[in-house]
């Protein structure tokens, strides 16, 4: 069993104000993903959203594609792709293009996706993101296995198609979600379960029994599955969290509670004001020391399985000169420390 550290996940997103920033911020994502295979970080993760006001990218396979070229060791995860925008057999092919240019380094995640705008672009009915998520990954999975398929499905139809290129390795398919029907159908169908952004140790661990139940029940074993969760982080030496990375932390959570409630974000005016509490309830922040004592009852509560925290440390608007002590105190302050304390109650 182990602990690994996951940068990301990264989103491409910029200020509202600053939308002819883009090409600096893709390119800013290729010196971040140098920099943490550099120091230590076991994998990097990118998410996908369309038609976003602040141009949250909406092709993680292509960023990851990119990734791969400038990198050798770290894996790569889509954190998550919506599974129902995706042709399925473009999307297998795509995949296993990818995992054979970085020789075997990709992890692909999937989702069914929440927001309606999006669903209203691509003409796809919201009720129907279970059944064609699902579909994906059966898909998926048998374009990757076999010579030739044949597949019937509500929404897909396939008689013998071949997929080519076969994936450089097995592709693992973990599932994301953040309700437990969601959590349930990874323990079901995927090969791991990936969790959004979390700050309540009690309400996951909900998700991982439901998760757990649902692979047992199937006949699988949940412990030998990818568990993933993600993380809104901030270290410094002296704990401080600087005024820009409190606004940059911001813009993705305010914007995230707009939508959610269905209202349209089309720029900072449309944002709530600034809430410190629920930012300060929601990022893990401070001094390594106490970044390790706040994540500790994190990692004790999985030593029995492998694990995968991802750290996100990049916002809208952050800079790789801002980011960059940060990532070097998390992996060499903050990360060793949460291993040790995973290896050492694992071992014990």
């Amino acid at each position: 069993m182990a602990l690994f550290a996951g940068f990301g996940t990264m989103s491409g997103q910029v200020p509202f104000d600053r939308t002819d920033a883009v090409s600096d911020a893709y390119h800013d994502i290729l010196e971040l993903a140098r920099l943490a295979e550099a120091i230590g970080f076991d994998s990097l993760w990118m998410s996908e959203h369309h038609g976003a006001p602040d141009w949250h990218i909406p092709s993680p396979m292509m960023m990851l594609a990119a990734i791969a070229t400038v990198t050798e060791r770290i894996s790569l995860g889509s954190g998550i792709a919506i599974a129902p925008f995706q042709h399925p057999i473009r999307f297998a092919e795509d995949c296993a293009v990818l995992d054979q240019l970085s020789r075997g380094r990709l992890v692909v995640g999937v989702g069914g996706g929440w927001r309606q705008l999006e669903f209203d672009a691509f003409g796809i009915p919201r009720s129907e993101r279970v059944a064609r998520t699902s579909e994906l990954v059966r898909i998926c999975r048998l374009a990757w296995d076999e010579d030739r398929f044949s597949f019937e499905g509500k929404h897909h139809n396939y008689a013998n198609v071949s997929v080519t290129p076969k994936p450089f390795g097995s592709l693992p398919i973990v599932l994301g979600g953040g309700v437990p029907a969601a959590a349930a159908r990874a323990g079901r169908i995927a090969n791991g379960f990936l969790a959004g952004p979390q700050s309540d140790l009690t309400a996951f661990r909900t998700l991982v029994d439901a998760f757990d139940n649902s692979a047992t029940e199937s006949g699988r074993d949940p412990r030998a599955m990818f568990l993933g969760f993600e993380l809104i982080t901030w270290v410094s030496e002296d704990g401080s969290v600087p005024e820009e990375v409190w606004r940059a932390i911001w813009h993705k959570l305010g914007a995230s509670r707009q939508l959610h409630a269905n209202e349209a974000v089309l720029g900072a005016e449309d944002l709530p004001p600034l809430d410190y509490e629920l930012m300060q309830q929601r990022a893990f922040t401070g001094t390594p020391a106490e970044l390790v004592e706040r994540l500790r009852p994190w990692v004790e509560a999985f030593t029995d399985r492998q694990v995968h925290i991802l750290f996100r440390m990049l916002q809208p608007g952050l800079t790789i000169e801002m980011l960059e002590p940060a990532m070097r105190l998390m992996t060499a302050e903050v990360i060793p420390e949460l291993k040790q304390i995973h290896e050492a109650r694992s071992n014990g």
